[in-house]
């Protein structure tokens, strides 16, 4: 299916598949080094989300992608 020129099906597998490899790798990561890590600070996770979203924004300019509103999350 696309949308755009966005193959949406084949984002969506691509992406799942990059999400949950990188979600086993870093729990690996964890479990082998739990006793000398230090996670991010949530400053430092506010940085990161920004980051994230902005990137996402420039991969995909059209597609109106902005931060949820959180009062939507409370109903």
């Amino acid at each position: 299916m696309k949308l755009g020129d966005i193959d949406v099906v084949g984002e969506i597998i691509d992406l799942n598949f990059q999400l949950l490899r990188t979600q086993i790798l870093l729990e690996e990561v964890l479990k082998h080094n739990a006793e000398i890590m230090k996670l991010p600070s949530p400053e430092a996770m506010n940085e990161i989300n920004e980051f994230a979203l902005k990137s996402i924004q420039k991969k995909f300019p059209n597609m109106n992608i902005g931060k949820k509103d959180e009062t939507a999350k409370a109903e």
